[in-house]
């Protein structure tokens, strides 16, 4: 997780174009996060509504799986992102420390702007690093 994050946070002053990433980020990673969307072929459209009523069709099994499936790489980053086009000055979690304890478990603190906080990003961190049965606390 530390690996993961120091090069994503020591990028925020020069942040690079998203094809640069899986240079930058350690392979585990990359490999870990969900393919990204296929681009559409020139003159294809995204059908939302058909994508709706998929979606409204759903068990609320089905779309509770379908919200908690791997990232993809792009909506991971958008989360540090400064420029423009993502929310990276306004994240709302900093590492803090991180270690392990005797029964071969682990623990993450970070500092928050408040509880609850947007923990999305961070889950999947953890997630993509190895981590289970993550429980949150103040």
């Amino acid at each position: 997780m530390r690996a993961v994050l120091t090069r994503v946070v020591e990028r925020i002053g020069d942040w690079p174009a998203f094809d640069r990433w899986p240079q930058l980020l350690p392979a585990w990673f990359i490999q870990r996060c969900a393919p990204e969307p296929r681009e559409p072929e020139p003159g294809e459209r995204f059908d939302a509504g058909a994508w709706l009523r998929q979606w409204r069709a759903m068990t609320p099994e089905q779309s509770a799986a379908a919200s908690q499936g791997p990232w993809t790489l792009s909506d991971w980053l958008y989360y540090f992102d400064p420029t423009e086009e993502g929310t990276g000055d306004d994240r709302s979690w900093w590492w803090w420390h991180a270690g392990t304890d005797e029964s071969g478990g682990g623990w993450v603190q970070v500092a928050t702007t408040g509880w609850p906080f947007g923990s999305g990003s961070l889950s999947w961190l953890i997630e993509a690093s190895g981590g289970t049965d993550l429980a949150y606390g103040p």
